[in-house]
């Protein structure tokens, strides 16, 4: 059976990622994809937006035509767009993947609170790399105890919005939970001036940006005269597309509710 599958924000970095994998795909077939008004891609045929074969399919910036002829969708836009798509999903009796980070609190509740109607698979990143680092660091959090003190790091490409990354909150969650905390209430996220001393059980997050880069993410820890570091660097923005597509495959055959991409991958 082909798989129907619409992309939000075909013009974006990831959005054409996405077109790419699917067009590739002998078993998923490009729906429809949609743009804002203004910009300059509108009317494009999505395969020479791509690179590839025309599709006979045009960018438009009709905003509902994501939810016609389709069996889901991955959306991967900004906050406040990816929440119209998921209510106009549950409306619509669409399955959707959600992979927008820099959601407030409140929002994030909100897009949880459409799973009663479809399913949702939501991930900070679909990197099935970033799924093992987020074992590895439940599994290193646990056996060092409380005494080694936890530093995240991030970097990305020039053009990203959000700060600090999506994946790298997900990082510094996975070790906050293990030791019982909550990572509110306890990430700290700038140092300027006098901080004073660094506090017992913080974690920590640097930033940086510049340049192309994917997306490079690491936690360290610190005790004394030893450091451990954990690592995840991505190539090419394939391997999110790719995580993507594989949860939009999977999230087809399940009933309404709100999954990761643990539940993915089991």
């Amino acid at each position: 059976m082909t798989i129907k599958i619409s992309i939000p924000g075909g013009n974006g970095r990831m959005g054409k990622t996405l077109i790419k994998e699917i067009m590739d795909s002998k078993n998923l077939e490009m729906s429809n994809s949609s743009c804002l008004p203004d910009e300059k891609e509108k009317g494009l045929d999505l395969g020479t937006l791509v690179g590839r074969n025309p599709l006979n399919k045009i960018l438009t910036d009709n905003l509902l035509s994501i939810f016609e002829e389709t069996d889901i969708i991955i959306d991967f836009t900004i906050p406040e767009a990816s929440i119209f798509h998921v209510e106009k999903a549950a409306d619509n009796n669409i399955p959707i993947v959600i992979g927008t980070t820099g959601f407030s609190n409140e929002e994030f509740d909100k897009i949880k609170s459409f799973s009663n109607k479809i399913p949702i698979v939501y991930s900070a990143n679909f990197s099935i790399g970033i799924a093992i680092m987020k074992k590895l660091i439940a599994d290193a959090t646990q056996n060092l105890g409380k005494d080694w003190e936890i530093e995240v790091f991030e970097t990305h490409h020039n053009k990203k919005v959000d700060s600090p990354s999506g994946t790298a909150l997900l990082l510094g969650s996975a070790a906050a939970s293990v030791r019982g905390q909550n990572l509110d209430d306890v990430k700290r996220l700038t140092r300027h001036g006098i901080v004073g001393k660094r506090k017992k059980d913080e974690i920590g997050f640097s930033v940086i940006r510049g340049g192309n880069v994917v997306g490079e993410h690491s936690i360290k820890y610190f005790n004394g005269d030893e450091r451990l570091e954990i690592n995840h660097i991505a190539n090419n923005r394939s391997i999110f597309a790719k995580g993507a597509i594989r949860s939009a495959v999977w999230a087809l055959n399940q009933k309404p509710g709100f999954f990761t991409l643990d539940h993915v991958l089991k």
